[in-house]
């Protein structure tokens, strides 16, 4: 089940620590469903999920216009023209994401911003492990460092701007460089591995024939073996005594092989 499709990464890179940055919420449903959540990209906040950068997008609509002389009808003109923006349309739906930032040193600005209060946790892992314990269909799926752009004046070549993962590893530099994001990729299309949106195991008529398809939902839960994928657990700088003993119990009864560590933030 190993991912061996890498974007901006090479071997020496996946023992790399990663971390992923949780609302208590969000630590419940991971340690319950036993699975990881991957969004559709048309769903995250940055506007360029997926999107073509500007110069690459003219390039291709520009190539696209030689396949006019081959045809008449104004509609499949119409049509040839809508090439590149249909392509982003059905990349940002069919394609889903789960994200780890490369910080190995806790970031008060992502505790900030994902998890917002005392009472939230950070999972730690390696790249290798991500690769090797999230249970996302090889074939389909992709792990890397994200690339952070310029999307009006980045150009990449049009083979790769057609390819919706390629274009998955771009974010827009101004706003999220900070986050030194890794992420997997894959399609939005259930699998025996994938769990339902209540967290329970998918049947064989769940994920087979049209029922595998997912444009009911906004993205997946994947299944993962959370006892080789997280290292360390790390609650949130100032995290109560009481959520810290809540958290220990919660690691205790799940039999986690792992260590639950305060904040290296309070010692500073």
């Amino acid at each position: 089940m190993t991912i061996v499709r890498y974007v901006n990464l090479d071997e020496s890179e996946l023992d790399q620590s990663v971390l992923r940055y949780l609302t208590f919420t969000k630590f419940i449903s991971l340690i319950t469903y036993q699975s990881l959540w991957f969004s559709k990209l048309k769903i995250l906040q940055d506007e360029y999920e997926g999107v073509l950068p500007a110069e690459t997008e003219t390039k291709i609509h520009q190539n696209n216009q030689g396949w006019k002389s081959l045809f008449t009808s104004p509609e499949h003109h119409k049509q040839i023209d809508a090439f590149p923006s249909n392509n982003v349309k059905d990349g940002r739906e069919l394609t889903v994401v789960n994200c780890w930032t490369l910080n190995t040193i806790e970031s008060e600005r992502m505790w900030g911003e994902y998890v917002g209060s005392s009472e939230g946790v950070a999972v730690k892992s390696t790249i290798r492990k991500l690769a090797t314990y999230v249970y996302a269909y090889p074939e389909w799926s992709h792990i890397g460092k994200v690339k952070y752009v310029d999307h009006q004046s980045y150009e990449m070549t049009t083979y790769k701007a057609q390819q919706a993962h390629e274009r998955a590893f771009l974010k827009d530099k101004e706003e999220y460089s900070h986050e030194q994001e890794v992420r997997i990729t894959s399609i939005s299309i259930k699998t025996p591995w994938c769990a339902g949106m209540n967290g329970k195991p998918l049947t064989r008529k769940d994920y087979t024939g049209k029922n595998m398809n997912n444009f009911e939902n906004p993205g997946l839960y994947i299944g993962v073996n959370l006892h080789k994928l997280i290292n360390f657990i790390i609650l949130a700088p100032g995290a109560p005594k009481w959520f810290e003993l809540l958290v220990r119990r919660i690691v205790e009864l799940s039999k986690f092989p792992c260590e639950v560590e305060r904040s290296q933030m309070e010692n500073v």
